[in-house]
C-alpha cells in the first residue's frame, strides 16, 4: 500500500498516536508522519505509506499555512497553553489598555520575512544530544534558568515567513488576544512567533490555539477524520512531490535512471534547484533527485 493520507488531527493526540492508528487502520507497517504536530494542536497531518515514506523528507521541506490564536498579557513557560504549563508573569491592567489594533497589526508584520527566531524552551530540538524539553523540565534554580536561556540563544535560527493576516483581535480584559493566519517554510516555530509579538508589545503572549491548514499541496479540506480511516483512499506517490521541480523523460532517460546512473543537467532540463522530480512517460514517479556540478545524482528510487 504506498500513498499518502492527509489526516484532520483533533486535540489530544500526538503525531505518533496518528501514525499508530493509521498503521492498525490500513494494515500497513511502513507509515511515516512528514511534519510533527504538538498534542493541543489540530489539523492537517500528512501520513505516508509504503513507497511514500521515502518522500517524507521533501515534504517536511514543504511550505506550510497554520491559524493561530494567541493571548495577550500573559508568558508561560512553554509559550503555549499546554497542560501543566506554568504561567511565568502577567502584564498590569494599565498596560493591557494600552493595547491598539494599530499595535498589534505592527507587532505582527515584524514576523514578516527572513527572521531570526528562538526556538521555545519545550521544543524537541537537542543540545548536547538532549531534548530542550528534557532540559527545561530539570530546571531547579534561577541560575539553570539563566543557564538554559543562554544555551536557547545557541539555536537561534533564520526562518522564513512569507506573510501574516490578520483574522481578528480582541481587546477585551482580561484576556485580550488575536488570531492570526500564518504563510512559512519549514522550521518555524509559532509559538515563538506568538512569544514574540507580546515582547514586542511589551506584555508578553502565549499561544492558545493552532490549527494547521496545509502543507505543501495538502489542504485541510483534503483531509479525512480519525474514524474515517479505515475507508480513506490513498493520493498517489507524485502528490507528494507537487510542490518541487520535475520533468518527464523519455524511455530511455528513463531506464538510465531507474539503473541508478546519473544524468547530466542537458539530460534533463531542470530549473537549478537543488531537488527535483523526475517522471516517466506514463506519470509515474521513478526518482528524486539532488544537483551537484552539473549532475543529478539519485537520492530516491521508485
Amino acid at each position: 500500500m504506498d500513498g499518502v493520507l492527509v489526516v484532520d488531527k483533533p486535540t489530544g493526540l500526538t503525531s505518533f498516536d496518528v501514525v499508530a492508528r493509521v498503521r492498525r487502520a490500513l494494515h500497513e507497517k511502513r507509515v511515516g508522519h512528514a511534519g510533527t504536530l504538538d498534542p493541543e494542536a489540530t489539523g492537517v497531518l500528512v501520513i505516508c505509506l509504503g513507497e511514500a515514506t521515502k518522500l517524507v523528507p521533501y515534504l517536511m521541506d514543504a511550505d506550510k499555512e497554520y491559524l493561530a490564536t494567541a493571548q495577550l498579557g500573559v508568558c508561560t513557560d512553554t509559550d503555549d497553553a499546554a497542560p501543566g504549563s506554568q504561567i511565568l508573569s502577567r502584564a498590569p491592567e494599565s498596560e493591557l489598555l494600552a493595547l491598539t489594533e494599530q499595535r498589534i497589526a505592527a507587532a505582527l508584520r515584524l514576523q514578516v520575512g527572513s527572521i531570526s527566531q528562538k526556538p521555545p524552551r519545550f521544543s524537541a530540538l537537542k543540545i548536547d544530544g538532549q531534548r530542550l524539553y528534557d532540559k527545561a523540565r530539570a530546571v531547579r534554580t534561577e541560575e539553570e534558568a539563566a543557564a538554559l536561556e543562554t544555551e536557547l540563544q545557541t539555536k537561534t535560527r533564520t526562518i522564513e515567513v512569507y506573510g501574516i493576516s490578520i483574522a481578528s483581535i480582541s481587546l477585551a480584559l482580561p484576556n485580550p488576544q488575536v488570531t492570526f493566519r500564518v504563510h512559512c517554510g519549514k522550521g518555524t516555530y509559532i509559538r515563538s512567533i506568538a512569544r514574540d509579538i507580546g515582547e514586542t508589545l511589551g506584555v508578553g503572549a502565549h499561544l492558545t490555539a493552532l490549527r494547521r491548514l496545509r502543507v505543501g499541496r495538502f489542504a485541510v479540506e483534503q483531509a479525512v477524520s480519525m474514524d474515517q480511516l479505515a475507508g480513506a483512499t490513498l493520493a498517489p506517490l507524485p502528490s507528494a512531490v507537487a510542490h518541487l521541480p520535475f520533468v518527464s523523460v523519455s524511455p530511455e532517460v528513463a531506464q538510465r535512471v531507474r539503473q541508478g546512473h546519473r544524468a547530466t543537467v542537458a539530460d534533463l532540463p531542470l530549473p537549478s534547484a537543488p531537488v527535483a522530480a523526475v517522471f516517466d512517460e506514463q506519470k509515474n514517479l521513478i526518482a528524486m533527485l539532488t544537483r551537484s556540478e552539473g549532475y543529478w545524482k539519485i537520492a530516491r528510487g521508485f
